[in-house]
Parts: C-alpha cells; sequence; structure tokens
C-alpha cells in the first residue's frame, strides 16, 4: 500500500491534465464559483492535447457494446461520495429537489433501477458535498483507512490532492487492479473517456476516470452566447465590419474562421447604447459585459481558452517547461485589454457588489436581452437561459485572430476549456478486495446505461434543443467540443503563483505587460522546478 506514495503523488501531475480551466484558488476566503461566477453554496500549438471525443447521437449510442456481467451481489450497497450539487450529484441520483419529471432526471432513475435489478445492487448517494469543504471532510476518513464509500466524485480542482499526503494509498489504480480480482472496468468502452484517462495516467498509473456517467463531463464547457435579435438588427454593420469577412449570417462568420476577439471588439463597439446618464452600467445595451471585480472574473478565462494560451510545453522526456513569455502571450494580453477597457464593454459589479449591495449576474442581464455576447457555461442554458424571450445562438469562443482558422481541423482551429468541476470517480481501497466486483460492475453498468438514455437526454435533447433555439446549433456544440485542450501550468496555478488569476488582476496595467509576462515567467518557473516537481517526484519515490 505504501508505494502509493510515488504513484498517487506523481499522478496528480497528469491528473490535473484532464480538463483545463484551473482559475479556481483553493483560498478559502473563496465564496464564488469559477464555473457560473455564482456564490458557491454550503504555446502556440492550435491542435487541441488531451481532447475529448465528442457524445454520440442516440442512434449510435445503441451501437454501445454492452458489458457482459454474469454475476450478481446479493443486493450489496454502493455508496457514492459526491463533490457538487445539480450537475455532479444528480449524475448519481436525485435529490429531494431535483424534478423527477425532467427527461434528464428521469433517465438517471431508470438508469439506476435497471442496473439495480440487473446486477442486485443498491445504489447510494450518500453524501454531496460544497465546494472547498469535501476535502476536510474526507480527508481525515480516507487517513483512518475505515470504510465509509465505496465511489468517490471528486470535484476536479479542490479534491484530487486527496491522492496526496496522509491519503496516499486511499484510491485504487485503475490500470492495475488487484491481481486475481474481477475488474468489471473497460476503460476502452465509449462511455469512459479515453482520451482523458490517458492525460491522467501516468507511468501506467491512474486513479480516476470520467466520461457518461458525469454531466458536467460536457455541461461545464465553455462556449459564447449571442443575442439572435440583435444580431439581426445589427447585421449590416456586421457585414461591413472590418473583422467579419463581409459576411452576415453568424454560422458563415464562424466556419470561415473570422469569429475572433477582433470581431468582438467591434461588436462590443456597435451595439453599444447608453442609457442616458453617460456611464456605462448594467442599464446600458452593451455588446459584451464583465465585472469589476476582478479577482472573480471567469470570463477572462475564457476568452483566454478561445484564444488557446499556453503556459507551458512538455521536453523531449515529458518535463513540462514553463513557458508564459512569448510573442503570441503578450499580444494576447493586449487584445484583452482592448476589449475590457478600451472597446465601450459594459464592466458591472461582481456578484453580491460591493459593500453588501446587490450584485447582478450578467448571464441574467443576457437573459433579459440587454447584451449581444456572452461567455459561460454550456450548462449556463439550462439554468438562466430557458425562459429567455429572443432567441441566441450558442458559439465557440473568440479565437485569437483569424490566422488561428484551421478548416481541415475538426474544431476548425476554436478552443474551448471543460470547468474545473468535472468529477473525477475514484474506487476507496478501504472496500476491501472482495467488494471490488461489486463496485466495478455498477460503475461500469451505470456508465453504460449513462451513454444510451441519460447522455441523449442530457446533450442531444436538453443541451442541443430545448436549450439552444436554432436547428443549426447542434452542428456547432459538436464542432466546439472537438477543441477542448489542457495545459499543465494552467491546472497546477493554484500551486504556481496562482498564474492564472493574474491575468484577472492585472489586464487593466497597459503599460506592464511585457513585465508582467516575464515577471510570471520567472516566478512560475521557480516554483515548478524548486517546489512542485520536486514535491511530486520526491513522493513518488518514496519507498515505505
Amino acid at each position: 500500500m505504501k508505494t502509493f506514495c510515488r504513484i498517487l503523488s506523481a499522478l496528480l501531475v497528469a491528473l490535473m491534465l484532464v480538463t483545463a480551466f484551473a482559475a479556481c484558488s483553493n483560498d478559502s476566503s473563496k465564496t464564488t464559483d469559477d464555473e457560473t461566477g455564482k456564490p458557491t453554496q454550503g504555446g502556440e500549438d492550435t491542435t487541441p492535447s488531451g481532447s475529448v471525443s465528442g457524445e454520440t447521437s442516440e442512434d449510435e449510442a445503441e451501437k454501445v457494446v454492452k458489458p457482459v456481467i454474469n454475476e450478481t451481489f446479493g443486493g450489496q450497497k454502493i455508496k457514492f461520495a459526491v463533490n457538487g450539487e445539480g450537475l455532479q450529484s444528480r449524475s448519481i441520483d436525485l435529490g429531494e429537489e431535483d424534478d423527477p419529471n425532467y427527461e434528464v432526471n428521469a433517465q438517471v432513475t431508470k438508469r439506476n433501477a435497471q442496473v439495480e435489478e440487473e446486477l442486485k445492487v443498491d445504489i447510494e448517494l450518500s453524501y454531496v458535498g460544497a465546494m472547498q469543504e469535501y476535502f476536510s471532510v474526507l480527508q481525515p476518513i480516507l487517513a483512518s483507512e475505515i470504510y465509509t464509500y465505496d465511489v468517490l466524485g471528486l470535484y476536479q480542482y479542490f479534491d484530487l490532492g486527496l491522492a496526496l499526503g496522509d491519503t496516499v494509498g486511499s484510491f485504487y489504480n485503475l490500470l492495475d487492479m488487484p491481481e486475481g480480482v474481477t475488474n468489471y472496468l473497460n476503460l476502452n468502452a465509449p462511455y469512459w473517456s479515453r482520451s482523458l484517462l490517458d492525460s491522467l495516467s501516468y507511468k501506467d498509473v491512474a486513479f480516476f476516470v470520467t466520461g457518461d456517467l458525469c454531466q458536467s463531463y460536457i455541461g461545464t464547457m465553455f462556449v459564447s452566447y449571442v443575442n439572435a435579435t440583435m444580431w439581426e438588427e445589427f447585421a449590416p454593420k456586421i457585414k461591413a465590419a472590418q473583422h467579419s469577412g463581409g459576411y452576415t449570417d453568424i454560422y458563415d462568420i464562424v466556419n470561415n474562421g473570422y469569429w475572433t476577439l477582433d470581431l468582438w471588439m467591434e461588436l462590443a463597439q456597435m451595439a453599444y447604447l447608453d442609457d442616458g446618464d453617460n456611464t456605462p452600467d448594467y442599464e446600458d445595451q452593451a455588446g459584451f459585459m464583465t465585472y469589476d471585480q476582478q479577482l472573480n472574473n471567469i470570463m477572462v478565462d475564457m476568452l483566454l481558452a478561445g484564444s488557446n494560451i499556453r503556459y507551458s510545453t512538455l521536453d523531449g522526456e515529458g518535463t513540462p517547461q514553463v513557458a508564459i513569455y512569448n510573442d503570441k502571450n503578450n499580444a494576447f494580453y493586449n487584445k484583452l485589454y482592448q476589449l475590457l477597457c478600451e472597446s465601450r464593454t459594459v464592466t458591472i459589479p461582481w456578484i453580491g457588489g460591493s459593500d453588501g449591495e446587490e450584485g447582478t449576474y450578467i448571464l441574467d442581464i443576457f437573459a433579459a436581452g440587454k447584451v449581444m455576447l456572452n461567455v459561460n457555461t454550456l450548462a449556463g442554458a439550462e439554468e438562466y437561459l430557458s425562459n429567455m424571450e429572443s432567441d441566441f445562438y450558442v458559439m465557440p469562443l473568440p479565437m485569437f485572430d483569424h490566422e488561428q482558422f484551421n478548416p481541415d481541423s475538426p474544431s476548425k482551429g476554436y478552443t474551448t476549456q471543460l470547468g474545473d468541476s468535472v468529477s473525477q470517480y475514484a474506487i476507496c481501497t478501504a472496500i476491501g478486495e472482495e467488494k471490488v466486483p461489486a463496485v466495478t460492475a455498477t460503475l461500469e453498468l451505470m456508465a453504460y446505461y449513462s451513454k444510451i438514455w441519460v447522455t441523449p437526454a442530457y446533450y442531444e435533447t436538453a443541451l442541443k434543443e430545448r436549450y439552444t433555439r436554432d436547428p443549426r446549433n447542434p452542428e456547432m456544440i459538436d464542432m466546439i467540443k472537438e477543441g477542448i485542450y489542457t495545459d499543465f501550468v494552467l491546472i497546477w496555478s493554484s500551486s504556481l503563483d496562482n498564474i492564472t488569476w493574474q491575468w484577472r488582476q492585472h489586464f487593466t496595467e497597459k503599460g506592464k505587460i511585457d513585465n508582467n509576462l516575464r515577471s510570471w515567467n520567472r516566478n512560475v518557473t521557480g516554483k515548478l522546478k524548486n517546489g512542485l516537481l520536486e514535491q511530486i517526484e520526491t513522493a513518488f519515490w518514496v519507498e515505505k
């Protein structure tokens, strides 16, 4: 068991490479969720790395081979602990406030009943944790090695550290399960994300897996939203814009690579209309809107993702090297300043406001029809836009410039990231080897039925139809998710000078752009070489 020290710690190197956007900090004072911005409850390469394979349609899902499990388990209880309400918890089982008539939830209930009947098990969602509280709750449980839960659904950013420290050895290596014990996991099956698993694995070791079992696997993907009514209103001006390529139709603009930050700066200018007080605020009509509280301005992170900003490269031995200071990042820094500070982008107070005043959430303002452009998660449409009166488009994040366009790529050069609240599932070693067959069989069959029942209901029906307003939008969503990428330094931001937060806090400092990038590159290099990598390798090679 103790040899897991070297394995589990090193896993975290690749582990956090799974999905991007580690803009969160583990600072206990943080009170907002980085995916939604709502209060919490409780490199130059344009080819995406670690790309997530797309979900299948219902017809394609029917072709998925069902796992063969020729035994039952006498009513054994399979206990899940999941961090995150909403997408994370309802992926496993419904809570008291979940609408059982909502088609996605109905399919989850159907799936669980089918798995329980086939395997003779009892699926139980035993615990749902809140962001930043889960680690402190589970650490003493795992350190004690006392059986409490079978499977943990961990919040990717905050909780994967449970593979280190006092809890080393708490999870089975999914790529090397106990010899002689029946293991029903088929990690090459299409309902598991093999591409993410490969990013998680390190020297044939991986403790976390995700895929169709988790609705946030795609729900937290970053996209842009466009008010269709406002788009049509400004169509003549858009066609004449310098960076629209001469197109009017938004699909033509996207498909021909003109959906860029350069165009967004023009759109922000042309759509702005002051309400008469000569002060940019949320009462105005806006082309684009952002927050004045820079520390939590996750919209900066999303714009970074669309421009395919990289913080590191890998050397010939696979060791990450910091690459923050380069011409591309310098140019992006300047464009970010221009968009948010010089293009009549409207800035409003952060959620909760300041001095105790109530704040306003930008996606609510977008839903009210007062903003042309917004960036958020794909799942944001489910909660905030289902009753929006104006039609809207779901589009990729804007590219850095037209040079990023790649018509031969499945994503056409558009890039994005997944939110860091994606559940990563781990099997606790405290269950003992005798329960491995029941737990792995349950996970495998739940993932299979998620692929053929839950995913079509959530992705194909809810996200593509109920929460989009245009029949051409589904093809955009498919294209967007082909561009998911990740970056080592970005994912480890909280351990590396919170580098993603530096962009948020300093994008208004136009005269310091070059110096800031140099400084960040130097600081992160020091923390990487003399801190994080050393700690990981030291832990990895400990023999006990």
